[in-house]
């Protein structure tokens, strides 16, 4: 890519900017850990775009705090304060099952997950967030 010049560009009539704006379904997924890092990096960096941001997790138990989330809702209440950054929503979705069996059976565990995922589908189709992180979501699906 001599001189910042790309070797194809895409037959597709959109501007560059426009290309830029489109969608983007990211999935990070496989062994190990890494995953939920790579996640809020992303909403870190979409946050300082100011964009508003939804995180919702499903495993982890809504009784914890994490150190993700004290550090994003501070993020959100230096935005309130001082209209930095972006908007941000932090959700416990489910009943918050990990390595560890939780109260309930798998069939409430599941009810709680798919009333999370309906509530995220609603502000999908809504168009609410600029970014929403949908933190350990493929493990109860």
């Amino acid at each position: 890519m001599p001189k910042g010049q790309p070797i194809v560009v895409p037959d597709d009539g959109l501007t560059t900017r426009q290309r830029r704006n489109r969608p983007l379904l990211m999935v990070n997924t496989g062994d190990g850990k890494g995953k939920s890092t790579a996640a809020f990096g992303l909403a870190l960096r979409g946050w300082n775009q100011g964009w508003s941001v939804a995180v919702f997790q499903f495993v982890k138990s809504a009784k914890w705090r994490l150190g993700e989330q004290t550090a994003f809702e501070t993020l959100a209440d230096l935005h309130a304060e001082r209209g930095a950054g972006g908007p941000i929503e932090w959700h416990k979705m489910g009943s918050g099952w990990s390595w560890s069996r939780k109260e309930g059976t798998e069939e409430d565990h599941a009810t709680d997950a798919l009333a999370g995922w309906r509530e995220i589908r609603r502000r999908l189709a809504a168009e609410q967030h600029g970014l929403y992180v949908l933190d350990e979501f493929t493990y109860p699906i």
